[in-house]
């Protein structure tokens, strides 16, 4: 074999060489981009935004000055005082593991975890003329006219999970969750971004940390108005013994779990043995 075609045989193997290196780095890439999104401006070829981003502009035009606190405090003041008090119920959920599951699956898995049961939430709130507040990231704040609703919504969301808990394991893994409700005054704070304030939003959080995974805590108040009213779901709920806990920051409350009869009450034991067995 003449210099020349060793020469090009040499080159044909340098550039396969190449090739395979170029493919496997594109299948590198492209697995990379579903976690890490720096790499997208990396791949797109764009490289002058990172520095951009690094030092957007002079450290010498930093403003120094600072921001006039009296008017600031002065709006915040004036909202709040012109702002009505509203009787609702609350409602609060939780996915249970948030972080966890991220951490072991990845965010895309556990951002499509998280919107299912935030999915699943509102679509029960909905169903039951409540409102969702906002998102909490793994789980709703919701707000209802009636004490009922709120319950109906929640019981609603926990048979829903259940009958599709096959379908929704496939998909994300196991979906466990808590859910508090309560009632009381608020505030409505006006704004782009509904929200509001007050003692019964600090209770219904607490409420939903106090309870197991996969039940349904109300309180003393809610069970004050919907028990009248329980009769004509008899056949379909159930209601626990009540139970004195201590919630954090909050005080002594008698809590009361609730469930579909078909599901059973999470506290008893024959319930709990068949988590442990399935």
């Amino acid at each position: 074999m003449s210099k020349s075609h060793r020469q090009a045989a040499k080159e044909g193997v340098v550039d396969l060489t190449a090739e395979k290196l170029v493919e496997q780095s594109n299948k590198e890439i492209e697995k990379a981009l579903k976690d890490d999104s720096t790499l997208q401006l990396l791949a797109s070829g764009d490289l002058s935004v990172l520095p951009q981003l690094a030092a957007s502009r002079p450290a010498s035009r930093v403003d120094t000055e600072p921001l006039n606190l009296d008017v600031i405090i002065e709006e915040v003041a004036r909202m709040i005082a012109t702002t009505q008090d509203h009787y609702k119920c609350i409602m609060f959920t939780d996915l249970e593991s948030s972080t966890e599951y991220k951490r072991n699956m990845g965010h895309t898995k556990g951002y499509m975890r998280n919107r299912l049961f935030c999915d699943i939430c509102e679509h029960a709130v909905q169903r039951y003329h409540g409102q969702v507040v906002k998102r909490l990231g793994d789980g709703v704040m919701a707000v209802f006219e009636t004490a009922i609703d709120a319950v109906l919504a929640a019981l609603l969301t926990k048979r829903s999970i259940a009958i599709g808990r096959k379908k929704l394991k496939k998909l994300v893994g196991s979906m466990d969750y808590r859910i508090g409700i309560t009632c009381g005054y608020v505030k409505e704070i006006p704004g782009e971004a509904q929200d509001y304030i007050g003692h019964a939003m600090d209770k219904g959080a607490r409420i939903q940390t106090t309870a197991r995974r996969n039940q349904i805590l109300i309180d003393e108040i809610v069970y004050g108005l919907i028990h009248t009213k329980i009769r004509d779901y008899s056949g379909d709920i159930l209601i626990g013994q009540p139970k004195n806990v201590t919630l954090k920051g909050v005080g002594v409350s008698t809590l009361y779990e609730v469930s579909p009869k078909e599901l059973g009450l999470e506290s008893s034991l024959s319930t709990r043995l068949r988590h442990l067995f399935h």
